[in-house]
């Protein structure tokens, strides 16, 4: 498995580490009926009564302490015991020949039975309300060690802050917004490198005239992987003292079903003129298959195409795509999510993970 670490992040605060390792000495049975007090675990942890309060209070919201005035603070009953489960909150969870899900899961699958843990799998299908009634569902009726989740789009911090309020363990996986990317644990793919691959591939063909085909026309709105895929097309034409092609919305992604429309004329406009074509999914390169139908185009040799993901039905059609490494990613995923349950880690980790280019029969010389 080839992988980069992200450049380290702020250190982690110190309130979530504590709360992990007093949330395993309860569950031990090292401290049975009361914790020490305050000023006692300062001490042992060598932090101040602010961090110790915050740390304490996150276990006092979870149920598994009850502070008592003037008494001090007593394990209660609902302290949480291992459940040796997992959740994973992903979306869509479409296993259908155009899914990404089924490798992911299979990665996470494997690595939890490593652990002696199962997979608890939650859909949110991109839904931010059915994204916070599971993991909801899942903290409050205590069915999980720790959670991964992938978050809805534009959406992510709502997901983390759930979290993080809840003093649960959880690492992001997929998707990872700027809002929030440096202080928690995530593992995503290398959407920077993927971009770039893609690119330097149709310019060592010797396409000049190259454009990149997303859900956005431009970087407002749009989903951190996509403008990360954008800015690998833009580095990949600097180093060949280029100019970038243009950006070009997938108009018929941006209707409410989010199903395939026949191509607009102002879609074939902005295409016109170009030999190759880098989509953000595959889902929008296999749509682009139909171009023939409505120009004298051919693919490969009027026009080069190539995707990102890798989704089966790339294979099927043979487009030329990035492979994303889904199953490492999950793999990855748990092994950094039983660091945070174990409180073995005192900083988010933070994972990169390298897809590579396939080739197929979509792209050609120029």
């Amino acid at each position: 498995m080839s992988m980069k670490s992200a450049k380290p992040a702020k250190t982690a605060k110190k309130h979530h580490l504590i709360s992990a390792q007093l949330r395993e000495k309860i569950m031990t049975g090292v401290y049975s009926d009361q914790i020490p007090g305050q000023r006692v675990l300062a001490e042992e942890f060598g932090v101040n009564f602010l961090t110790i309060r915050k740390a304490v209070g996150t276990l006092v919201k979870e149920g598994m302490l009850d502070k008592q005035s003037g008494r001090g603070t007593f394990i209660t009953r609902l302290k949480r015991a291992r459940t040796n489960n997992i959740a994973a909150v992903l979306g869509g969870l479409s296993y259908g020949f155009g899914g990404q899900h089924p490798k992911l899961v299979e990665g996470i699958q494997r690595e939890a039975a490593k652990f002696k843990h199962d997979v608890i799998l939650r859909p949110h299908l991109g839904d931010p309300h059915l994204e916070r009634q599971a993991i909801e569902d899942l903290i409050t009726q205590r069915k999980c060690d720790g959670i991964l989740v992938w978050p809805t789009r534009n959406e992510g911090s709502q997901a983390v802050d759930l979290l993080k309020d809840h003093g649960m363990p959880y690492v992001v996986v997929m998707r990872v917004d700027a809002s929030y990317r440096q202080d928690v644990s995530y593992v995503v793919d290398d959407d920077f490198e993927g971009g770039y691959l893609a690119t330097k591939h149709l310019l060592s063909l010797g396409h000049r005239k190259l454009g990149f085909v997303g859900r956005s026309a431009q970087s407002e709105g749009a989903d951190s992987f996509e403008e990360e895929r954008w800015l690998g097309f833009i580095k990949a034409h600097n180093e060949g003292g280029l100019a970038p092609g243009p950006r070009i919305q997938a108009d018929w992604l941006s209707r409410p079903e989010d199903r395939p429309a026949p191509l607009s004329k102002l879609f074939l406009r902005r295409v016109g003129g170009l030999t190759g074509l880098v989509c953000v999914n595959d889902r929008v390169a296999l749509h682009l298959l139909s171009l023939p139908k409505y120009t004298d185009l051919t693919i490969p040799a009027g026009i080069s195409i190539v995707g990102y993901d890798d989704i089966e039905a790339a294979g099927l059609f043979n487009l030329t795509t990035v492979h994303q490494p889904l199953a490492e990613i999950g793999a990855e995923a748990v092994s950094l999510l039983m660091d945070e349950i174990e409180g073995r880690r005192s900083a988010p980790a933070q994972r990169k993970l390298a897809p590579r280019l396939v080739v197929r029969e979509t792209t050609a010389a120029r």
